[in-house]
């Protein structure tokens, strides 16, 4: 009964994303040489806990189990293989040479790195409630 009630605690996290998101200013940090991307606040806090969502993504998230970050380890050795849609909107978002890429978020654009935050934070949802790990 305790995984089931964990793994319920997991996807309403998850679904919280955009939300907590949208109100906290999270931004894309991209580290090219550590190949993981990061969707968060600037820095995350420090009571928040590494939580394996899927395979290719987990979520920090605090002791209520609030959302307080996304990390995807592999993003362009993994991730991107298994999520195609994603691929080209990278390599324009992405496409500088430097070793990590910061993405902020406007609310008043519709650009590709919105349509890559709306692309992602469904990603993340979905995939939570698809490919959830055991818990």
């Amino acid at each position: 009964m305790e995984k089931i009630i964990k793994k319920e605690k997991l996807l309403k996290a998850a679904q919280q994303v955009p939300i907590v998101a949208e109100k906290e200013k999270w931004v894309v940090l991209l580290d090219k040489e550590e190949g993981t991307l990061y969707y968060s606040p600037k820095k995350i806090s420090k009571g928040a806990k590494l939580y394996q969502i899927s395979d290719e993504y987990a979520l920090y998230l605090d002791k209520n189990f609030n959302p307080k970050g996304v990390m995807i380890e592999y993003y362009g050795e993994n991730f991107l293989k298994h999520h195609k849609l994603f691929i080209a909107l990278s390599k324009e978002i992405f496409s500088n040479k430097r070793k990590t890429k910061k993405i902020s978020f406007n609310k008043t654009q519709n650009s590709k790195t919105d349509y890559f935050k709306a692309l992602l934070e469904s990603t993340l949802i979905k995939e939570a409630g698809t490919k959830m790990l055991a818990v």
